[in-house]
């Protein structure tokens, strides 16, 4: 079987099974690079890293329209204690492996989502009954 027909769900990636959102860790934007390698100063994409299975992190790859977000949520765990929760929509999680440079296998799961809510431990929790 190859890895493209793989199915993978947020129930595969989170720390239970059952899960419906996945808890934020990290937020941030990765730069463009020019011709020669370098990087730019123009955003190229957004991510959230969130707290995975098994003690693991899973970078989730966001569009540039979700920018304003990204710098709310960002401040949020920069500036507070709290634990947030994320809700992904569209979330797309594809597993891949790869040899390295060094000869070795490189395997983990890739994940890309078009937009997110959020919801901190003070406010209202992302229930299964909300539509977003």
């Amino acid at each position: 079987m190859n890895l493209r027909n793989v199915r993978i769900n947020l129930g595969s990636v989170a720390r239970t099974t059952n899960s419906k959102t996945l808890e934020a860790i990290n937020a941030g934007h990765t730069y463009k690079r020019d011709d020669n390698g370098n990087m730019t100063r123009e955003p190229d994409t957004y991510y959230i890293d969130c707290a995975a299975n098994r003690g693991d992190t899973l970078r989730v790859k966001l569009p540039l329209t979700c920018a304003e977000k990204i710098t709310a949520l960002k401040d949020i765990l920069d500036t507070s204690d709290q634990i947030v929760n994320i809700k992904f929509q569209k979330l797309e999680l594809k597993a891949y492996a790869l040899i390295g440079t060094n000869g070795n296998l490189v395997s983990g799961v890739s994940a890309k989502a078009e937009d997110f809510e959020y919801a901190t431990d003070d406010s209202l929790a992302l229930d299964d009954d909300i539509e977003l």
